[in-house]
């Protein structure tokens, strides 16, 4: 029984810094986590850019919000999603994981993922300060990972990312 529970893998849904060729990547290979291939949300949800232009996906929060986001598929190990749970802060409240299904690029074939979500205590708030639907993508790109501000240059302390959205959340939108 022991063995069995040992090679339990969780498929998980990553759209941002964890895909291949993007910052948090090697990470995510060194864990020993396989990619199970490309996919996209099979309802819309909403994908949006914050504070050192990390992305953020939430629920859509309106009838007419969100977009089907593409992401890739990687089987994780537990050890592999508790070094993920680490990296995404949910000991923090920066993420949740969440469960989410998602279409199999080039089939229908859908299928159940887990997915890191932006902490429900704050994710709204957060898609109405980045602009709500207006700022809405379905892919987050090599231009966005080219703006990304990785853990080791952001403000020091173990809840940086959570202070910056704090005070992200705080401040006035660019256009009001």
């Amino acid at each position: 029984m022991e063995g069995a529970a040992a090679t339990t893998t969780t498929t998980v849904f990553v759209y941002g810094t964890l895909k291949r060729g993007f910052p948090n990547h090697p990470r995510l290979a060194a864990s020993g986590s396989p990619f199970a291939g490309v996919a996209s949300t099979a309802a819309p949800v909403s994908l949006v850019i914050g504070p050192y232009s990390v992305p953020f996906l939430l629920p859509a929060p309106t009838p007419s919000a969100g977009r089907l986001v593409s992401g890739e598929l990687y089987s994780a190990s537990p050890s592999a999603l508790a070094d993920l749970d680490l990296l995404e802060g949910t000991h923090l409240g920066v993420y949740e994981r969440r469960r989410i299904t998602v279409v199999i690029d080039g089939t229908s074939r859908e299928m159940e993922a887990e997915a890191y979500f932006a902490n429900a205590s704050y994710a709204e708030d957060l898609w109405r300060r980045c602009g709500g639907e207006a700022a809405e993508i379905g892919e987050y790109t090599m231009e966005h990972a080219g703006r990304y501000v990785p853990p080791s240059g952001r403000s020091p302390g173990v809840s940086g990312l959570m202070d910056a959205v704090r005070a992200f959340l705080a401040t006035a939108p660019p256009d009001s």
